[in-house]
């Protein structure tokens, strides 16, 4: 009997017993919120759509602001390309060229206008500033051969302000200006150039006295540091001036030499084929 109870309890397996057995509540799964869930979908999907609405408005003003930057700056070399004609043509012809083509220009920027208000002015200045620079780089060298001095930052919003209005179609921020007039020696270097082959001895050393004044005054500046790339202009505006300084420097040893042979100075480059006219 000992025995085959022994048996009977190794080979008596254990009771397994469920929850339910055990007097304990079965886990089941939440049951979802349907109406919940949709609302939430709705929202989230329907603020989505509020940020492409508003990014695809952001990348079309800027766009726009980009196309209108490079038809400024492509009429506003026009406008340098027609005043550098003064050596040619006369000096009524070729302002009132300008003028005719500085309208165009104000006409873009009476189109750029009501994108760049207000804070825009800042958020798209990265895509507008080129655009400006080659504008006041245009009015700079206007300024320079009709009145020999250098625009101010006022003069250039004076000519952005339409008449009768209280403020300038943009916005023209002193870095903007800055940067505009440093890219106005590589112009008056041409000139500078243009007016050896003439023969304008008055006007060559006109371009030497300004570009070292504005060397000075553009030097003061760089060393503020607040102007972003204003180290590359200056390289090129001391370029331009080294240019310009060599070129009159050629010029003064030149006709020092004529003089003291007591020979007439040949006639300029351009003058070429009328001296060989006269010789015939």
């Amino acid at each position: 009997m000992d025995q085959n109870a022994d048996d009977q309890r190794e080979t008596k397996r254990p009771r397994i017993y469920n929850n339910k057995q055990r007097g304990k509540a079965v886990n089941k799964q939440p049951i979802e919120d349907t109406t919940n869930t949709s609302i939430t979908k709705q929202a989230i999907l329907s603020s989505f759509k509020s940020y492409r609405d508003t990014l695809d408005a952001h990348y079309d003003q800027r766009e726009r602001v980009i196309k209108c930057s490079r038809d400024i700056t492509a009429l506003s070399k026009k406008i340098v390309f027609t005043l550098l004609r003064i050596t040619q043509d006369g000096q009524t012809q070729v302002f009132d060229e300008a003028e005719r083509k500085h309208k165009q220009v104000v006409e873009l920027f009476v189109k750029i206008s009501s994108d760049l208000r207000g804070t825009d002015a800042y958020k798209y200045n990265g895509q507008a500033t080129h655009g400006i620079q080659e504008y006041i780089e245009a009015l700079g060298l206007w300024t320079f051969l009709k009145d020999n001095r250098l625009i101010t930052r006022e003069q250039v919003l004076e000519r952005l302000t339409p008449e009768g209005a209280q403020e300038p179609l943009v916005n023209v921020t002193e870095s903007d200006y800055v940067l505009g007039i440093c890219d106005l020696p590589g112009e008056v270097n041409r000139f500078c150039i243009n007016s050896i082959g003439k023969g304008d001895r008055e006007a060559v050393k006109r371009c030497v006295a300004f570009l070292r004044v504005m060397k000075e005054g553009v030097a003061l500046l760089l060393c503020s540091g607040k102007i972003k790339d204003l180290d590359k202009k200056f390289e090129v505006l001391d370029s331009s001036l080294s240019k310009t300084e060599a070129a009159y420097y050629s010029m003064s040893i030149r006709e020092g030499e004529m003089s003291a042979m007591d020979v007439d100075a040949p006639p300029p480059p351009s003058s070429g084929n009328q001296a060989v006219a006269a010789a015939e």
